[in-house]
């Protein structure tokens, strides 16, 4: 689909993912319309903006109505929710721009989704066509339902549907792995299990914007799913090592993982009586010990992507994010 005078909704527009997108498409003069819930939100793009929330047919029918392609960023990722408040944002969200993308007729529908769907370990030589996993913590249980009714509302109307799972995204103005990490490594809590040696399939933003937009432009992008990372891998030591090196930590923290295991038990029983996520899990634990690397051929076939900026260019210009804001000084003990 070629960008050119068309217009493009962005839900989570200022979000972390949606607001480098954002910026992307602006400068390289695509007309953006940003469905968001409030107006906060750094991000140096002027568009169009639409307050709303993908929980509200009737705004998410405004929002889409005259665009060309609708690129759907925003979910809910965490906090104490119960796991029906995933779904209602997740799944009954997403049917909601579904249904009005159909309505609309836009060309193209992304659906960002995350590799948490293949569950936790995911399976070995896992890539964009293994099966879905619908068990894990609530937000992977609802991206991969969110998924599934999109897949079949796709194929039942037509809707020209592309999915993406990205990987664990860092970069500027990331909370999740950049800022969060960040935070763990100066308080030194424990951030790897075992030796560490478990494979993080991280992948630097801008990355990730450069398969967002080939999967917009492409051809064979319709009807297909993508896996979002890089295809090399890193270690957990080395993601959580870059930060330290940043912090001039010297050490990083560990926990065995049959002692991890072990702790995550009594809060998992409390979560079975609450309904509210355990803040510890073991899934935690799998996530941060397997040692699969997603396959993204796929991705490099049909879409001609190449992860143009290495591991050790994404976390220099993290790090100079990090300094221009002031993010880098460790309190004094007193």
């Amino acid at each position: 689909m070629d960008l050119e005078n068309k217009r493009v909704l962005i839900t989570g527009a200022n979000g972390f993912i949606g607001s480098h997108l954002t910026e992307r498409l602006v400068r390289a003069g695509v007309d953006v319309r940003g469905l968001v819930r409030t107006q906060t939100g750094k991000i140096s793009a002027t568009f169009q903006v639409y307050l709303g929330d993908i929980t509200d047919a009737e705004a998410v029918r405004s929002a889409v109505d005259g665009c060309d392609a609708v690129v759907h960023c925003a979910a809910m990722q965490g906090g104490r929710n119960r796991l029906a408040d995933f779904r209602r944002v997740n799944v009954a969200g997403t049917l909601n721009l579904l249904r009005a993308a159909r309505e609309s007729q836009v060309a193209r529908f992304i659906h960002l989704s995350t590799i948490n769907v293949h569950g936790y370990p995911p399976p070995p030589n896992a890539n964009a066509d293994s099966p879905l996993d619908f068990t894990g913590d609530y937000y992977s249980i609802s991206k991969a339902e969110g998924e599934r009714v999109a897949r079949k509302f796709s194929q039942e109307h037509a809707v020209p549907l592309v999915i993406i799972r990205p990987g664990c995204t860092y970069g500027p103005r990331s909370q999740a792995w950049t800022l969060g990490p960040l935070a763990r490594v100066r308080r030194g809590a424990p951030v790897l299990i075992g030796d560490g040696q478990g494979m993080c399939n991280a992948i630097y933003i801008d990355n990730l914007v450069d398969l967002m937009v080939l999967a917009l432009e492409q051809d064979a992008a319709p009807g297909q799913t993508f896996i979002g990372t890089e295809g090399r891998g890193v270690t957990w030591r080395e993601f959580y090592g870059a930060y330290a090196d940043m912090l001039g930590v010297a050490k990083l923290n560990a926990l065995p993982k049959w002692f991890a295991r072990a702790v995550t038990l009594p809060f998992e029983m409390q979560s079975r009586v609450t309904g509210l996520p355990p803040r510890l899990a073991r899934t935690s634990v799998e996530f941060y010990s397997h040692s699969v690397v997603f396959d993204i051929e796929k991705s490099k076939k049909l879409l001609g992507y190449v992860p143009r900026i290495s591991f050790a260019e994404g976390m220099r210009r993290t790090h100079e994010w990090l300094i221009e804001n002031k993010n880098l000084s460790i309190p004094s003990e007193t």
